[in-house]
């Protein structure tokens, strides 16, 4: 699995955790969690296409995907 980014993830933590500091092994873990779901919703937005016999995600698919793992 390709890694996203640290700085992105840590950025992110960053702007919700207010003035909490954040560990560089919780930055990881946070990594490791957003592409599990990155992954996670990509499968089930390949499923929905699937479903509707297209080869192409389309963005009504990823919203779809997105309510269900919410």
């Amino acid at each position: 699995m390709a890694n996203l980014p640290i700085s992105n993830v840590r950025r992110l933590l960053a702007t919700k955790a207010g003035d909490i500091r954040i560990s560089a092994e919780t930055v990881t873990l946070g990594v490791e969690a957003a592409e599990e779901y990155l992954a996670r919703l990509g499968e089930r937005a390949a499923s929905i296409a699937r479903g509707h016999m297209r080869k192409t995600i389309m963005p009504e698919d990823l919203e779809a995907a997105k309510k269900m793992l919410i």
